[in-house]
């Protein structure tokens, strides 16, 4: 299995975070996600977006669930990445390897995930 660091690194280069993000706590899921359930609920979610107007979470969950259809296993894993101003969601292939979909956003902007 992958630390903690390989993870983080791969989250990192996936979006490119600045190399001074070093003050953050990441959180690993201990079991899985199922693909069909999490995309059944970013649908939903994509909807309540869509009708609050919110344009930026709406264009962030068609990017997910783009990930997600296009994602081949069954199963996926979620790490949370957070620092003060910062939190994040990430969905990673079963085995760690790579970052299917995520979601994220500014604390200070009251988006919520």
């Amino acid at each position: 299995m992958k630390t903690i660091e390989d993870i983080f690194n791969i989250i990192k280069k996936t979006i490119n975070l600045k190399d001074d993000f070093i003050e953050y706590e990441i959180r690993l899921s201990n079991g899985t996600f199922e693909r069909d359930h999490l995309i059944n609920i970013y649908n939903i979610r994509k909807g309540i977006a869509i009708r609050q107007e919110n344009h930026k979470r709406t264009e962030q969950i068609k990017h997910l669930l783009n990930g997600l259809e296009n994602y081949s296993e069954k199963f996926l894993k979620v790490a949370d990445i957070s620092n003060n101003n910062y939190f994040a969601m990430f969905y990673l292939s079963q085995d760690w390897n790579r970052v299917i979909g995520y979601l994220e956003n500014d604390i200070n902007d009251g988006t919520g995930i």
